[in-house]
C-alpha cells in the first residue's frame, strides 16, 4: 500500500511518499533505496527509512517513508518503488509499489500590480581602526587553530602524540579481529542486537576504511557493497558480507529481532572476510616484488 502526504505541492516543497507491507513472523523486509534523482526533476532528500507500525500473533507491519522534492514545476509519473521479502523458507518475494502521480506548481506573480525599483547606491562610510581590530583578532585565532590542526593530523597519520616519538602501530586486521573477539566473548547479541550489529558492522567499515583506502564509514551498506565489487573481491565472500549487513540493517533500522543463531554465525563470517581479504593482500604484496625484483 502507498500514500502520499498530498499529491499537489509548490517548487521547493517536501512531500512524504509511504509504502507499508504486512510481514510474517521469520520473514526479512529489505526497501531497495532508488538511484537519486528519481526521475527528471525529482530529487530524494535523503534515504529511505523503514520503521515498525504494528507487531501483531502472526507477523508486524512495515512503513517505508521516501521524501522527495522538485524544482521545476510541472506534472509527473513517479516512478515504480521495489522491496524484497525474504521468507523463512529462503524464498524471495519482490514487492513493487506504485509512487503515483505529483503536480508540481510554481509561486504565481500578479503583474499587474507588480512594480519594479531602481536599486540604490551603496553608502560608504570611512574605515576605521577600530573596526579593523576585531578582524585581526579572529584571524590571528583562524591561523593558530590551523597550525594546531595540521599538526594534530600529522601526528596521527605518524601514529604518534603532538610533541612525542612514533609509536608502535597495530595492523588493521589485528585490531578488527581482537574487536570480533571482544564481541564473541561479550554476547551482545543476547541483550541488545542492535547495539551488537552495529558494533559488527563499524569492525568491519574500519578495516574496509584501512584496507581499500575509501571513506565506509560514510557509506551505505549498498555503496560499500559496489565499492567492493569493482576492487575484485571474490563473489562468494561479498555475496556473504551482503546477507550479514542486509541482516544488520533489518535489526537496526526495521527493528527486526533476528534469530540468535543468526546473530552467533554472523562472527564466523566477518572473520572469514578479514582473513581472506588480509590474505589476498599478502599475496597480491608478494607478486608485486617478485615483479619488482625481477625488473631490476
Amino acid at each position: 500500500m502507498v500514500n502520499t502526504s498530498r499529491d499537489t505541492i509548490l517548487i521547493g516543497d517536501q512531500f512524504t511518499l509511504r509504502f507499508r507491507s504486512k510481514i510474517d513472523k521469520g520473514d526479512k523486509y529489505i526497501f531497495q533505496e532508488p538511484s537519486n534523482p528519481l526521475m527528471t526533476g525529482i530529487e530524494m532528500l535523503q534515504p529511505p527509512k523503514t520503521d515498525t507500525l504494528s507487531i501483531g500473533d502472526n507477523g508486524f507491519e512495515l512503513e517505508s517513508r521516501v521524501v522527495i522534492t522538485s524544482f521545476e514545476s510541472g506534472s509527473y509519473k513517479l516512478p515504480t518503488f521495489t522491496a524484497y521479502r525474504v521468507k523463512s523458507n529462503g524464498s524471495v518475494d519482490t514487492l513493487s509499489f506504485d509512487g503515483g502521480e505529483l503536480e508540481v506548481n510554481t509561486i504565481q506573480i500578479d503583474t499587474t500590480t507588480y512594480k519594479p525599483f531602481d536599486v540604490k547606491e551603496q553608502l560608504n562610510y570611512p574605515f576605521t581602526i577600530k573596526e579593523a581590530l576585531p578582524w585581526a583578532g579572529i584571524l590571528i585565532i583562524f591561523i593558530l587553530l590551523i597550525y594546531t590542526l595540521l599538526r594534530i593530523v600529522k601526528s596521527l597519520r605518524q601514529r604518534r602524540g603532538l610533541f612525542g616519538p612514533a609509536a608502535p602501530t597495530e595492523p588493521p586486521h589485528i585490531t578488527a579481529l581482537k574487536r570480533l573477539e571482544k564481541l564473541r566473548n561479550d554476547k551482545i547479541w543476547t541483550k541488545d542486537q542492535k547495539l551488537f550489529f552495529t558494533e559488527l558492522t563499524d569492525t568491519l567499515r574500519d578495516y574496509i576504511e584501512s584496507r581499500y583506502d575509501f571513506p565506509a564509514m560514510e557509506k551505505t551498506s549498498a555503496e560499500i557493497l559496489s565499492e567492493l565489487s569493482a576492487r575484485n573481491v571474490p563473489a562468494e565472500l561479498k555475496k556473504e558480507l551482503s546477507s550479514l549487513f542486509s541482516l544488520s540493517d533489518l535489526v537496526k533500522f526495521a527493528k527486526f529481532s533476528a534469530d540468535p543463531a543468526d546473530c552467533e554465525n554472523s562472527l564466523p563470517a566477518a572473520v572469514r572476510f578479514i582473513n581472506t581479504v588480509y590474505v589476498s593482500q599478502i599475496e597480491d604484496s608478494n607478486i608485486n616484488n617478485q615483479k619488482n625484483n625481477g625488473g631490476s
